[in-house]
């Protein structure tokens, strides 16, 4: 088995060949098959015309061209089958009138390849009667990677291509074809050729191909299943294109991509090529048959079959091309030197390039000349180079653009840095408290502003590289200290430190130490607060507590002792409604003496640790207290209360606190409900937490409120709030209660209406 190359260009007509290629369509036909994309049709000229290819992707105009030139079987290259057959038009970048591009004389056209059937479109449009110009359109060589670069261009004055392969035409450029200049014919753009050497020697392998090929093509024009959601999905080879590209291309219309497909343009589309062709070489003598002859093999024979296509044109033009001697032009005799005048333009173009032109090249449409192969190869390779040097200043320019931005973005962030700069030092300088810069490494104050300078007595000259141990000097027995730099940079708090003045004073403080870094070095920020101010507002709030309490407990003993002596007396006779709303007056008063001893106690234990004052205690038992207590309002508001409490569950904490969690929540449902019920449930949800749900169908909360309820003070500002009344503190106090509780709280609206809170608070296990 041979191996067989096809050579193709990054256009997306290539794609049936990599298609076929990716799906095994040519294994199924028993050749094995490499395919490579280059980077222009002259690249893939080139490999054919060596020999590095034995198949290849050209313009269809380039096959017609080499019809008409070819000097043996062997040079020349023989059709398989065309690729692709699309609508040309003639669009531009910004809207021109006829006169503006008549007069535009400095304009170019970007072109895919001389023979490609863009040029030929091109200069069929500005043959027409409307665009007919004083001097001819120069044409640029363009690779399809530099096509919409070239479009947008201010000196391009347009592109002759299909807006089926290139649609940013269609979104950046205006069609100008107008009075059918060009026909909307699908004319046959590009087709699959054999170098003459592998036709003649493998026609069977070649037939293969062919085969191989057209199977691509059918599944694309009738959008047969493929796996993933892209044309690029289910294949490995070297794509060029991105999955967009080609869905964008493929996934039109099934009639559509019958015809662009096919295979099998109509001799009328063919014609139309031939016609434009003939008209741009003008003189060749006997052209015409030939051009009529090559339209019906095509239309008529779209899959040529080797070995019967391998034949050789044998006319006087092509005898004339590639003989010596005179040649008639029209009326007049001229002597022909093929190589004098070949030797004589390479020096011209020498010194063309020389000079800087770079657009130059050797003339091959000469009617006749034995050094046309020469000729083209010369251009080719000046194409090639000419490619190669756009695409560098193409990638100059764009580092130039990139370097461009980041030096930019450099200079907004370094304006960005010392506007913060100058942000910090402003807020440090006249913050309300002390504050002291310190070198981490060395331990020497760097500085100092101005709050901390009033304190402690120094000046700003004075202060400055002073050693942390002069002022503060039991901060070197602390051990919290965090490590600048590091992840942890939270902030350390040290309750008690003496702070060392000028004259030698020294006072209580407390310091708040936060490590950063800054230009490779390590600091640390202090905070000095004078103890004092917090000793007496401890002293204050204690005292305030041991007040209030003891003005509690007198009237409260007093209520108490005279409930429990009217209900002891056995002459008074109650009914059931009065038993249980004393039962009621008891529980309250109860609670609210536990609330005055937990002030009490609070104020006892001012030494011992919260972890001292919890207790184990069952959720159920609490819950059901709360709701015994508040029913009645619920009753009165025509409320249902309905529950679902699991038993046996155990929670550590402040039994109190977890009372008044369930009072609030359970209250809010009362006062935000006017009709239905409120259900309240109590159930294990995992190995370590216990949920406790508050559902009701009242008036529901505003998504845009779910956050700010459980600020203090904030209420809802609708009417339903002002006429309810309340502080707009329960939920924050439940929060609070239930982050001590290391619980949290959730929120949810009820889809019948509603809220649904839900607090999660840890189970406790032994």
């Amino acid at each position: 088995m041979i191996e067989i190359e096809i050579v193709t260009t990054p256009r997306l007509t290539a794609f049936p060949v990599f298609l076929a290629f990716s799906r095994g369509y040519f294994e199924e036909e028993d050749v094995l098959v490499r395919v490579r994309a280059l980077k222009s049709y002259e690249a893939v000229l080139a490999h054919l015309r060596e020999g590095r290819a034995e198949a290849g992707e050209i313009p269809f105009t380039a096959w017609v061209d080499q019809q008409l030139r070819k000097t043996s079987p062997h040079w020349t290259f023989y059709r398989g089958i065309v690729l692709s057959c699309l609508v040309h038009g003639f669009y531009s970048a910004s809207y021109m009138e006829a006169e503006a591009i008549r007069d535009s004389y400095h304009s170019f056209l970007p072109i895919l390849h001389p023979y490609s059937l863009d040029r030929f479109v091109a200069e069929e449009f500005f043959r027409s009667e409307n665009y007919h110009r004083r001097k001819p359109v120069p044409y640029l060589t363009t690779r399809p990677t530099l096509l919409a670069h070239e479009f947008i261009r201010a000196e391009c004055l347009g592109a002759a291509a299909s807006l089926q392969e290139y649609p940013f035409f269609g979104e950046k450029g205006y069609c100008l074809t107008v009075e059918n200049e060009i026909p909307p014919y699908y004319l046959p753009t590009n087709m699959l050729v054999f170098t003459g050497r592998f036709a003649s020697k493998f026609p069977e392998e070649a037939n293969r191909v062919s085969r191989a090929i057209k199977k691509a093509m059918e599944d694309l024009a009738n959008h047969v299943a493929y796996e993933g959601d892209s044309f690029v999905a289910d294949w490995v080879g070297p794509c060029p294109w991105k999955p967009g590209e080609l869905d964008g291309f493929y996934r039109r219309p099934v009639p559509e991509l019958g015809r662009i497909l096919s295979g099998m343009p109509s001799l009328e589309d063919v014609r139309f090529v031939m016609d434009i062709y003939g008209k741009t070489f003008p003189g060749l003598d006997g052209g015409k048959k030939v051009l009529e002859n090559l339209a019906h093999s095509v239309a008529d024979n779209p899959f040529p079959k080797f070995p019967s296509s391998i034949t050789q044109i044998n006319s006087k033009l092509n005898h004339s091309y590639y003989s010596n001697g005179k040649t008639k032009f029209g009326n007049q005799v001229k002597d022909i030197a093929p190589l004098r005048s070949l030797v004589s333009e390479m020096k011209e173009l020498a010194l063309a390039l020389f000079s800087g032109r770079r657009e130059v090249a050797l003339d091959t449409q000469l009617p006749k000349s034995p050094y046309l192969f020469i000729r083209s190869t010369v251009n080719g390779i000046l194409d090639y180079l000419n490619q190669e040097i756009r695409d560098i200043e193409e990638k100059n320019k764009r580092l130039s653009e990139d370097n461009y931005l980041l030096e930019t973005r450099l200079d907004i962030s370094d304006l960005k840095r010392q506007t913060t700069e100058e942000r910090y030092r402003y807020m440090f300088e006249f913050a309300t408290d002390a504050m002291i810069i310190v070198n981490a490494d060395t331990r020497m104050i760097v500085d100092a502003n101005r709050r901390f300078r009033e304190v402690s007595g120094y000046q700003t000259s004075e202060i400055k590289n002073i050693r942390l141990a002069r002022v503060l000097p039991d901060i070197l027995e602390q051990t919290e200290l965090k490590s600048p730099g590091g992840k942890d940079q939270n902030m350390t708090f040290i309750p008690e430190a003496g702070l060392i003045l000028k004259d030698g004073t020294k006072f209580s403080v407390g310091l708040s130490v936060t490590g950063f870094s800054a230009e490779t070095k390590r600091f640390y920020q202090i905070q000095v607060n004078d103890n004092a101010l917090i000793l007496e507002s401890e002293r204050i709030k204690h005292e305030f507590i041991s007040n209030i309490s003891h003005e509690l407990r007198s009237p409260m003993t007093n209520i108490q002792g005279y409930f429990d002596l009217l209900f002891a007396d056995p002459i008074l006779s109650l009914n059931d409604d009065q038993k249980e709303m004393a039962d009621v007056i008891r529980k309250n008063v109860r609670r609210l003496n536990f609330l005055i001893d937990n002030l009490l106690q609070l104020e006892k234990k001012e030494s011992q640790t919260s972890e001292e004052m919890y207790e184990i205690f069952d959720p159920l038992t609490v819950i059901e207290e709360v709701l015994y207590i508040n029913s009645p309002s619920a009753s009165e508001s025509g409320l249902t209360v309905t529950t679902d409490l699991s038993p046996n569950l155990k929670l550590k904490g402040v039994r109190f606190e977890f009372s008044q969690i369930i009072t609030n929540f359970f209250v809010n449902a009362i006062k935000y409900t006017e009709k239905g019920g409120i259900d309240v449930s109590l159930r294990k949800i995992s190995d370590r937490k216990v949920e406790v749900r508050f559902t009701d169908t009242g008036i529901g909360i505003d998504p845009k409120y779910k956050d700010l309820i459980f600020e203090r003070f904030f209420r809802i500002p609708d009417q339903r709030n002002r006429t309810v009344g309340g502080t707009g503190l329960g939920l924050s106090i439940s929060r609070t209660l239930i982050n001590k509780m290391s619980g949290e709280v959730i929120v949810e609206p009820n889809q019948k209406g509603g809220s649904i809170f839900k607090v999660i608070l840890p189970l406790y296990s032994e």
